[in-house]
């Protein structure tokens, strides 16, 4: 989720295209991978990190309404995220096999468990702390340096990644820091297959980590939300009951008359 929170905004033609063929960028995936990884943090940083807490805001619908926002990380796949807009609710849960929402604006708040289609993108990206390309390999995950494309003006080395599940994901790295500026792919919302792009921005070190501190989010080449991050609290303990789907209490039966 700290990846998927990832999610900036650019404002040139999407895409500049600079020399496309892997040969051209210089360096080999493996390079690149591992320079990421230490743009990161380093691979013991990151694993020293158990959970994460981080408080923010959202800004939805181009501004027009706000929420605060509360995420929950802890290793192996457990993930979190309440979102509060006009007294309303919005929970989704996820504890690496299953997943579960409460969605207030659907007129119930009532938890509901996770369609196949979100239960299953949730298990393709259940890399929360480090993301997808650390490690790669031992996740199931096949990874193809296509070149290099400029996200707004910034260089950018863009992979292809192919989950372990079949999803094709695609994530540009600046040239510069080796840190994601932009993650792109389709999913199905609703049943429909919609285009997103999350675009991470503001970095900054925590515990030796290197975060993302706003994010923005678009469907289908509109705005969808984004998030500015207020606090990030690491390794503070978190019981796993808090990704446990709540149990609806059963009616009583009646008394026979």
């Amino acid at each position: 989720m700290i990846r998927a929170l990832l999610i900036p905004i650019f404002c040139l033609p999407a895409f500049l295209l600079l020399p496309a063929t892997a040969q051209d960028t210089g360096l080999t995936l493996d390079q690149i991978v591992q320079k990421h990884t230490e743009a990161l943090g380093g691979a013991d940083k990151l694993k020293a990190i158990q959970t994460v807490t981080i408080t923010g805001t959202a800004s939805l619908m181009g501004g027009q309404m706000g929420a605060p926002v509360a995420i929950k990380i802890k290793r192996p796949a457990f993930l979190r995220m309440d979102m509060h807009i006009q007294e309303r609710t919005f929970v989704q849960c996820f504890d690496g096999v299953s997943g579960w929402i409460v969605n207030s604006f659907s007129g119930s708040t009532a938890p509901q468990k996770m369609s196949d289609d979100d239960t299953r993108s949730a298990r393709d990206n259940a890399d929360f702390v480090e993301g997808p390309l650390v490690g790669y390999e031992g996740k199931g995950t096949s990874v193809e340096l296509v070149g290099r494309e400029a996200v707004e003006t910034a260089p950018a080395y863009k992979l292809k990644l192919t989950k372990k599940g079949g999803t094709i994901e695609y994530i540009f790295l600046d040239a510069a820091t080796f840190l994601p500026i932009k993650t792109a792919g389709k999913r199905k919302q609703m049943g429909q297959e919609v285009d997103y792009e999350s675009m991470p921005s503001n970095y900054r070190a925590v515990h030796g980590v290197m975060m993302p501190f706003n994010v923005r989010q678009r469907m289908n080449n509109r705005d969808a939300m984004e998030v500015s991050v207020i606090t990030v609290d690491v390794n503070t303990p978190i019981d796993d009951s808090v990704f446990r789907m709540p149990e609806q209490p059963r009616e009583q039966p009646r008394e026979a008359r």
